[in-house]
């Protein structure tokens, strides 16, 4: 089985390698590199610009791998975004609120399909006066209540 010396491993080429890739705010874009293979570097205007541009640069490798579109194709690249140590702060703070929020909706859920039950089923309200008591359309309210 063929070998390929990278960042001073031994790795064999029959699976897919992985690479970590660094992507870094760059002014207007983002600066992206492998810091395992020397000089595959390259830059985006947007991630996505900068995740596809760097799959490029490592098809362009050849002096350190023999098939390297072969290897550009099949690896794993895993994300290391380096942002600075605020931005990361507030990006945590932002995903602590939303997994909140995300909560309180699936709570709301349940709790507007308990009382649009209660209200049309129980107490046999129209479905359009449960919608104005719920401050919701009366589709909305069967809809709530099929699910």
């Amino acid at each position: 089985m063929p070998r390929t010396k990278v960042a001073d491993k031994q790795v064999t080429s029959a699976a897919p390698l992985r690479f970590r890739v660094v992507f870094e705010p760059d002014g207007d874009g983002w600066h992206a590199y492998i810091p395992a293979v020397r000089g595959c570097r390259t830059w985006g205007r947007s991630l996505t610009e900068a995740r596809r541009h760097i799959r490029e640069a490592l098809g362009t490798c050849e002096d350190v791998f023999p098939d390297a579109a072969r290897v550009a194709r099949s690896a794993e690249l895993v994300e290391d975004v380096k942002l600075p140590a605020r931005t990361r702060r507030e990006l945590q703070r932002y995903a602590r609120s939303r997994a909140q929020a995300e909560a309180q909706a699936a709570k709301l859920r349940g709790l507007t399909r308990a009382a649009a039950v209660e209200l049309v089923k129980h107490l046999g309200v129209s479905l359009r006066d449960a919608g104005e008591l719920l401050g919701l359309s009366q589709e909305r309210v069967r809809q709530v209540m099929a699910a």
